[in-house]
């Protein structure tokens, strides 16, 4: 028996029918790594010393085109059967992925934290425990925040919260809503990236709300042919605010030759180091609390020379499994990409409809180490 995290088949019929409008708000193919081509921040001049090119079998550095409100994208990211961790292997999986169903318990210490400056404010992590309720406002296919309202989100998210102190009352609860910023897609687009962009005027609004209810902001990024350096200065005007941080899916960052939710795409941990960067250097500059930067993983593939990557001072990486299925799935998974990869912390996330069965606060917390980031979707 394997534990094994893939794609299923419903997934193209779901990105074939779902359509979400970006412009504002109204109320199994090769596991190919994917690549992150050159580019240029576009926003705040972010000036790392890191540079992206060489992955990019073209050499050509991607570009990054502002959206038009006339664009209706389709979601190419969380559809309700994606991200599925399962028990057994399916005929067309691939060895490369899988790790047993009996995983070592987690050996890996977490590398040195580095050091923080005293000057700078005091970060939501290792003190807190952020819960995140995950998702685009357009529709609910791609996670609860489509579902309902900010407000009764806020409302439920609260109860959440006092479960989780209920479980861990060690650990105080932070809420957040992470929301997918840009939005991979199956077809190019006018500028090739595969993605779309969710909107200023939307993701404003969720900037105002956070702030107002002592919420945190993560804009999810979903990278599609574009590159991290890009995907993260087009939000750069909202990194500016305190509460507002980031999250990267390398599910959706395909090979030049494949569609977002075409393979499981791929990023390098040389190029997470661009983000780690460029938060640190904000922080830093500006003195802001730490930004989270939280990477999503489910499979191999989805991080290769991770072992490159670096925490730099201003930057707490959290490292989150991500990917539906059983308890024995999910908590395996844990154990092998976050707690025996560790990083510097680590972060899990649970699937209201998909997890069989949803786990319990009691047992996310008992998890070694215990996840500081939970998020919901």
């Amino acid at each position: 028996m394997k534990i094994m995290s893939f794609r299923s088949i419903g997934f193209v019929f779901v990105l074939m029918l779902l359509f979400v409008a970006c412009s504002g708000p109204d109320n199994d193919s090769p596991r190919t790594p994917g690549a992150d081509g050159a580019g240029s921040a576009a926003l705040a001049s972010p000036t790392p010393s890191q540079t992206e090119a060489g992955d990019d079998p073209t050499g050509e550095p991607a570009t990054d085109a502002s959206p038009t409100g006339e664009a209706a994208p389709t979601e190419a990211g969380q559809p309700a059967d994606s991200s599925h961790v399962e028990l057994t292997e399916p005929a067309e999986a691939s060895p490369d992925s899988t790790v047993t169903t009996e995983p070592p318990p987690p050996t890996a210490t977490m590398r040195p934290s580095p050091e923080v400056p005293s000057d700078l404010p005091a970060g939501v992590l290792p003190n807190n425990r952020v819960l995140a309720y995950y998702g685009h406002p357009s529709t609910p296919l791609m996670g609860i925040l489509g579902e309902y309202s900010k407000e009764d989100l806020r409302d439920v998210l609260r109860e959440e919260a006092a479960a989780y102190e209920a479980a861990d009352p060690d650990t105080p609860v932070v809420m957040a809503f992470e929301l997918i910023a840009t939005v991979a897609q199956p077809d190019p687009g006018s500028d090739g990236t595969y993605v779309l962009y969710t909107g200023d005027e939307w993701i404003q609004e969720y900037v105002d709300f956070t702030a107002e209810n002592d919420m945190l902001l993560i804009l999810d990024v979903q990278i599609g042919h574009s590159t991290i350096r890009d995907e993260v200065a087009r939000i750069w005007q909202w990194l500016q605010y305190p509460h507002v941080h980031v999250a990267l899916d390398p599910e959706f960052a395909t090979a030049p030759d494949y569609a977002p939710g075409e393979i499981i795409g791929g990023v390098d941990g040389n190029h997470i180091n661009i983000a780690i960067e460029m938060l640190s250097e904000l922080v830093l500059e500006n003195k802001l609390p730490p930004k989270m930067l939280i990477v999503h993983q489910f499979d191999t593939v989805m991080i290769y020379n991770k072992e490159d990557i670096l925490p730099l001072p201003g930057v707490d990486f959290v490292l989150d499994m991500d990917g539906w299925g059983t308890i024995e799935a999910k908590t395996g998974n844990y154990n092998h990409f976050v707690a025996n990869e560790l990083v510097q912390y680590g972060g899990f996330k649970l699937f209201y409809q998909q997890d069989i069965p949803v786990m319990t606060p009691e047992q996310v917390v008992s998890m070694q180490p215990p996840p500081l980031v939970v998020i919901y979707q």
